[in-house]
């Protein structure tokens, strides 16, 4: 299994309160390997489930604020990856679902192996590109 998301974060592990923890469990339905970490203004589940990496983030109110979840790029929708290709090869994909929208944070190189992070919307379309 990847640990992509393990590895982004620093050893800030935690026990969230309850109700942050009754929203996870009742949300996603077969969680597991799960990794609590919080910071100032959130706390932040590293799990799987079915396969894929997740992190849940909650603000310190207990109130659902999104999920990502590394998807393997070939699970992309067709617009998004058209979108995205446009600036280079995708070299990684994660899907941010929250209440009502969904994105795509895609990590690609152009053809002078410079890495860019995108973020677009589910219709493909580019709301920011940054250098990293």
């Amino acid at each position: 299994m990847n640990i992509f998301f393990k590895n982004i974060l620093n050893d800030k592990s935690t026990n969230p309160p309850e109700q942050v923890k009754n929203h996870f469990f009742s949300f996603f339905t077969n969680p597991f390997n799960i990794d609590w970490h919080s910071e100032d203004d959130f706390y932040e589940a590293i799990f799987y489930e079915d396969d894929l990496e997740k992190i849940a983030k909650y603000d310190t109110e207990g109130n659902f604020i999104n999920v990502k979840t590394n998807i393997p790029v070939n699970q992309l929708p067709q617009k998004v990856i058209d979108g995205a290709q446009s600036f280079g090869e995708i070299m990684n994909a994660i899907l941010i679902s929250n209440v009502s929208e969904t994105f795509y944070e895609i990590i690609l190189r152009d053809n002078d192996l410079v890495r860019f992070e995108l973020l677009l919307d589910g219709n493909g379309i580019v709301i920011s590109n940054q250098k990293l």
